[in-house]
């Protein structure tokens, strides 16, 4: 038979061990409480919102004219601006052309206009094939236009144009170097 000692002592130290872990619970969230603080006070004070992995789809009528991923984005409320990083813009095209996807290290979304000012070593890509390569790139949404004042190189099949500026439509694929361009037409190009 189990001594009444013996069950105050079982008693006691199930209450102790109760109480340690009890201390050690709220020790180590408001331990981990204070890593969430000193995260959110690290943002910019003109940053409103920080996210990770987002996507805006622009639609009119119906259709879809451009999709934006990025794997950062960090809004700023006073200028109306979401700053992003890691950013790839698909952008429509036509049937023949087929959409065009830029690919860049940094952009601007423009919340009101939904225009898009993309930084960096930017890419772009075709699915018919059509590459261009700049430093500087702004999408105007309400044109659907993709410009450039910077050097850009374009090349899409045999051709290879390069020069300063630039604007080209999705759309119809019409595009025009603005100054000092240079073309190159590889043989049996034209016919």
């Amino acid at each position: 038979m189990i001594k009444s000692n013996k069950i105050r002592q079982l008693l006691a130290l199930f209450v102790i061990v109760a109480s340690i872990s009890l201390v050690a619970a709220i020790a180590v969230k408001i331990y981990l409480g204070r890593g969430t603080a000193e995260l959110l006070r690290k943002l910019p004070k003109n940053i409103e919102v920080s996210l990770q992995k987002i996507h805006f789809t622009e639609t009119r009528e119906g259709i879809k004219k451009w999709d934006l991923v990025a794997e950062k984005a960090e809004y700023d409320k006073r200028r109306d601006v979401t700053h992003l990083t890691g950013v790839r813009l698909v952008v429509a095209g036509n049937s023949t052309s087929g959409e065009i996807t830029l690919t860049a290290p940094a952009a601007e979304y423009h919340n009101n206009s939904k225009d898009v000012i993309m930084d960096g070593q930017i890419e772009a890509r075709s699915a018919s094939g059509m590459v261009f390569t700049t430093s500087n790139v702004k999408y105007i949404a309400s044109r659907s236009l993709i410009t450039t004042s910077d050097r850009v190189r374009f090349a899409d099949g045999k051709l290879t144009l390069e020069g300063v500026g630039m604007e080209y439509r999705p759309e119809t694929r019409n595009l025009k170097i603005l100054s000092k361009v240079t073309a190159d037409i590889m043989p049996g190009a034209v016919k």
